[in-house]
């Protein structure tokens, strides 16, 4: 029972295998000792000053952000914010990601732009992302609610009411719609 609730405790850091020659692991060990820190430690600061030291820019070469702008503790806020900068060069995989948020906008963020993410819904369809774009590549020529459908019961089922991405009647929406319109009280 103790094995099992450790297993599913999150991971707190991640394991990474580099390939060192002999003179730059020498070099590496030789900062640890010098500092009386572990090799681990010795590369997390490196990567942590060199990505406090690493922008974006403008076109006009003006700087913009740095990492902090774009990490959040939860994958697909990171991943979504990654996406819509350009200037992080997002690979085709987080741009289809970003395409299938950007239609079903209203799933994760307030609005089409998607500058106010839905921070609770992206915490439940994120882990079911692989799933939903292989519906979504599978279904969008034939059946373009399979997927809308498959996110709100997964919603629905972590207890998140419909507020949480029910679409607002646009203006032009109401018009066409007078049935939709707000009741005057005189």
């Amino acid at each position: 029972m103790a094995t099992e609730s450790k297993r599913k405790r999150p991971q707190k850091s991640e394991s990474l295998t580099i390939r060192l020659d002999p003179k730059m692991r020498f070099a590496l060990e030789f900062v640890a000792r010098l500092r009386g820190q572990t090799i681990t430690k010795v590369i997390e600061r490196a990567v942590l000053e060199a990505a406090d030291r690493s922008y974006t820019e403008d076109e006009n070469h003006n700087i913009c952000t740095n990492w902090l702008t774009y990490w959040d503790v939860n994958d697909g806020i990171r991943a979504i914010k990654l996406a819509l900068d350009q200037r992080t060069h997002p690979s085709f995989e987080e741009e289809e990601m970003l395409d299938f948020a950007k239609v079903h906008w209203n799933f994760f963020a307030a609005s089409p732009d998607l500058s106010c993410l839905r921070r609770q819904n992206i915490e439940v369809l994120w882990p079911s992302m692989p799933k939903l774009l292989e519906l979504w590549r599978e279904t969008k020529a034939s059946d373009r609610y399979a997927v809308k459908q498959l996110m709100e019961q997964l919603l629905e089922s972590a207890g998140l009411h419909k507020d949480c991405w029910a679409m607002q009647p646009t203006t032009k929406e109401k018009l066409s719609h007078p049935e939709l319109d707000d009741e005057i009280p005189f």
